[in-house]
């Protein structure tokens, strides 16, 4: 299960620059929010913050989202949200394989003047959970072996083996 959360992230990571699309247009609507998330098992609240916007040119839905812990406030998006309201124009990448998605996942915003949402911060922001992911999968699978098997991961491995 976590190895495939991880191969679930691979697609992001090895998003190149040449594998996106550029959308440019003008702001129709564009909204921030802060939401509590809680995790139904523990009971944990944390904060979710959001920001949702859409281009007049484009019957799209751009959304990006992200926790930010206990915190209530996001200065990321909000920066984001700054800068979009003062373009004149925006622009949007997203991958040319989802230009026909309701909501397309977005690999960087810029304004007229500047880039808002980078695209190697988008693509690179998931590469260590993902890294970790692939690897604990693995580990866990064969702690199990070795707790329920002892012998034979040992007799497999060579662990154990006096050499003489």
């Amino acid at each position: 299960m976590l190895t495939g959360l991880g191969i679930s992230q691979l697609p992001t990571i090895w998003t190149f620059k040449s594998d996106l699309t550029q959308l440019k247009g003008t702001i129709q609507a564009l909204e921030t929010y802060v939401t509590t998330v809680t995790e139904s098992r523990r009971g944990h609240k944390s904060q979710k913050a959001e920001l949702i916007f859409y281009l007049n040119e484009y019957k799209q839905k751009y959304y990006l989202a992200e926790n930010i812990g206990d915190d209530y406030h996001d200065d990321k998006y909000q920066n984001i949200l700054q800068g979009l309201k003062r373009a004149d124009s925006v622009s949007v990448w997203i991958k040319k394989s989802e230009l026909d998605e309701f909501e397309p996942q977005v690999f960087q915003i810029d304004n007229d003047k500047r880039t808002l949402l980078d695209f190697e911060a988008v693509r690179m922001s998931e590469s260590l959970l993902t890294f970790f992911l692939l690897l604990l999968g693995p580990i866990t699978i064969a702690f199990f072996f070795y707790l329920r098997y002892p012998d034979r991961f040992d007799k497999v491995f060579g662990i154990n083996e006096n050499t003489t």
